[in-house]
């Protein structure tokens, strides 16, 4: 979990288990989704997962994204793209991240920015490895006046861009110059024996 009181430069020095799982404080995961990421994780030879958000409002009510892409495997390179020619909109959305601790870990962990470090973090693991969209309701993004994403600082236009071409700049230098991450299951067994 991220938040003020928790600077993006020690996140990883906290991880522990082998999944991370993205969560912003005023956000409510749905039943059954972890389950659904360890599932789709298990199965294909991926670095990542997100799901399907609904908006959840002020009034109780939700709305759903409708650009979702399918459910299924998305290759490497395809949110990028996406990102890249739907004025910096991702088709997924990043505050679902379910990741692989070692590709966490591999990628440097979460970039050093103010805002939009889970969303650098989604561009950089895509642009290495596969991931997986699940279809099914994963998060309800809470949207109300106090969450950062609504404060004017956020959506600074001279912010904004600098925050966006060092992601983009991260994801291309990955996505041009790193192999094609692939799941090591034996990683795990080979750091402890190294301890």
């Amino acid at each position: 979990m991220a938040g003020p009181e928790s600077p993006a430069r020690w996140r990883s020095a906290a991880l522990r288990g082998e999944l991370v799982k993205t969560l912003d404080a005023d956000d409510q995961l749905s039943d059954e989704v972890l389950a659904r990421d360890i599932d789709a994780l298990e199965r294909f030879d991926i670095g990542w997962t997100t799901s399907r958000v609904l908006d959840l409002l002020l009034d109780g009510s939700v709305i759903g994204f409708d650009s979702d892409p399918d459910e299924g495997v998305i290759e490497r390179g395809a949110v990028l793209a996406h990102w890249r020619s739907n004025n910096y909109r991702a088709q997924v959305h990043p505050a679902t991240l379910c990741i692989r601790t070692q590709l966490v870990l591999a990628l440097g962990g979460w970039m050093g920015l103010p805002a939009s470090e889970d969303t650098g973090l989604l561009l950089a693991a895509n642009a290495v490895a596969d991931g997986y969209f699940s279809a099914s309701v994963g998060l309800l993004y809470r949207k109300w006046p106090g969450q950062t994403t609504a404060q004017a600082a956020h959506i600074d236009t001279d912010d904004l861009t600098a925050r966006y071409t060092v992601i983009e700049r991260r994801a291309n230098a990955l996505a041009n110059d790193f192999p094609h991450w692939h799941y090591s299951g034996s990683y795990g067994e080979a750091a402890n024996d190294r301890r």
